[in-house]
């Protein structure tokens, strides 16, 4: 901001969001602000429009100054304004550049590349969002002249959260009957309410692995978003992080499954530190978002100049890519991996050894340290064997580990990293690999990451390529790559097609996957 505006007298708007992490919002879905109305720009009402997953495409969360539909009959009103996110103390971490923009009623404008969502949520978290509340902030000046007095208004919109954490233990796990359901309910300690059904069940999966399944169903209407964060607890007491996720509720039966992240072969195998006394014991970390439950214009301060000196050009963003913090760390960290400095331990492919260090992936990664630190073959060894992955993706996964980066993603690269990531609980960079197979659905690709997000019961990425496949349904029905799909898993071809007309009830499913099979 120049010398000569920051001297003017402004309209400022500051907007603090809390709980912001469970917001209800997918990509292409915008928080919206409280209304507010300046009167010294023609008594025009306004919103802030926050897209905190991004939009169509691209990984950046957009930020827009909108103008609402008013009573006034002035078709546009030109003014200059600056858009920021704070940080205690009301300083600036990000913003863009003054702009002058004439608007017109129920018109926006703003930044579509204001901040890398991975930033605001993963790896700036602790900045953007303290105690998980994001300050967003909109400055406003006249294009022509200058208001009578500084003004600053303070809004506030809390998303509903309940949080539950708890321990589940199920005993004689190593003859549980396949197919055999354990039950678990989760009730609200506000009111004792059921809040959840939890199912835990063994059953038979590919090359005679008996996989763990869990299946979830709401139990009040009001719950329209979840994360849940599941620990293995060893004989120790240590837990080891096993899965996480997080589920969007739109329509009935509001009902989710996920496959855990040890198979029983696994923990029998290491049944003296994952099965004492042949018990399981599970800890669960679940929240529960039920959308905005307050949204409220807090205080209003006029003739104030508190944040004038402080939201400055700390930060500029010009819809390019930034580097918001020094990169020195990783880059230590990077050249002490490309020097093979110290390295105590090789990830050993069918092809290849990569030199690596035991407690950079076990700080990246809860399987890598679940290796090193509990009785496992690889605590004792300096050879870990990962001959299911290609070089590539070892390489790829290894350079996100050591420079948190991801360089020349491409569809296959993206594919390839996606799995390596889901099978090291590398979440951020699953994440990345997943954001970026969405952005990039075609016809000849979309039944591929359908198998790929069913296979690894990523519900988000499933939900998305259905979506796409429902949008294109012309294109991908006639196509070689759905007929493959209908031969090699015609339920989840059926399934598919049953969204199409919201189809949920499984007697039903089962005879749509009778006739595909026909």
């Amino acid at each position: 901001m120049s010398v000569k505006e920051n001297e003017k007298k402004c309209f400022t708007f500051i907007w603090k969001i809390e709980n912001a992490s469970y917001c209800l919002q997918k990509k292409g879905e915008p928080i919206k602000s409280p209304a507010f109305e300046v009167d010294d720009f023609e008594e025009t009402k306004w919103k802030l429009w926050l897209y905190p997953r991004g939009h169509d495409r691209g990984n950046y969360v957009r930020f827009y100054l909108c103008r609402e539909q008013d009573s006034k009959e002035a078709s546009g009103i030109k003014i200059r304004f600056k858009l920021a996110f704070l940080e205690k103390g009301d300083s600036v971490l990000q913003s863009s550049h003054v702009a002058e923009h004439e608007f017109s009623k129920d018109q926006g404008y703003g930044c579509r590349k204001f901040l890398k969502i991975q930033d605001l949520f993963l790896t700036q978290r602790s900045i953007y969002l303290p105690q998980d509340t994001l300050t967003a902030c909109c400055r406003m000046w006249k294009s022509v002249g200058e208001l009578p007095q500084d003004v600053c208004y303070f809004a506030r919109t809390r998303i509903g959260v309940e949080k539950r954490s708890f321990m589940w233990k199920i005993e004689n796990f190593s003859t549980l009957e396949l197919e055999k359901k354990c039950t678990y309910l989760i009730k609200s300690l506000a009111n004792s309410r059921q809040l959840v059904s939890l199912d835990l069940s063994v059953t038979a999966g590919l090359s005679y692995e008996e996989i763990i399944r869990f299946e979830f169903t709401i139990q009040d209407p009001a719950v329209k978003f979840t994360t849940v964060c599941l620990f293995l607890v060893d004989a120790s007491g240590n837990r080891v992080q096993s899965n996480q996720d997080e589920y969007w509720f739109e329509n009935l039966p509001k009902c989710k499954q996920f496959t855990f992240f040890f198979t029983r072969k696994q923990l029998i195998a290491n049944k003296s530190m994952y099965l004492p006394d042949d018990s399981l014991s599970l800890h669960w970390d679940w929240a529960f978002s039920k959308g905005i439950v307050l949204e409220e214009i807090e205080e209003v301060q006029k003739g104030c100049t508190r944040f004038g000196s402080k939201i400055s050009d700390a930060r500029k963003n010009n819809n390019e890519d930034t580097v918001p913090f020094p990169q020195t760390l990783n880059d230590n960290l990077k050249s002490l991996y490309d020097e093979n400095f110290l390295c105590d331990v090789k990830l050993k492919t069918s092809a290849s050894e990569f030199p690596a260090h035991k407690l950079i992936l076990s700080a990246s990664s809860s399987v890598f340290k679940a290796m090193f630190s509990r009785d496992m073959k690889e605590k004792d060894s300096n050879c870990v064997s990962i001959s299911d992955l290609n070089d590539d993706s070892v390489s790829a996964m290894l350079h996100y580990i050591y420079a948190t980066r991801v360089d020349g993603l491409t569809w296959e690269k993206a594919y390839h990293l996606y799995v390596a990531a889901d099978k090291y609980a590398i979440l951020s960079l699953k994440n990345i690999c997943s954001s970026y197979m969405k952005d990039n659905l075609s016809p000849s690709n979309a039944c591929e990451v359908l198998l790929l997000s069913d296979f690894h019961v990523d519900g988000d990425l499933k939900a998305a390529v259905q979506d796409y496949i429902l949008k294109h349904i012309k294109d991908i029905v006639n196509s070689d790559e759905w007929k493959l799909l209908m031969e090699t898993n015609s339920k989840l071809a059926a399934e598919t097609l049953c969204l199409q007309y919201k189809i949920h009830d499984r007697t039903v499913l089962q005879s749509v996957v009778d006739f595909v099979c026909f």
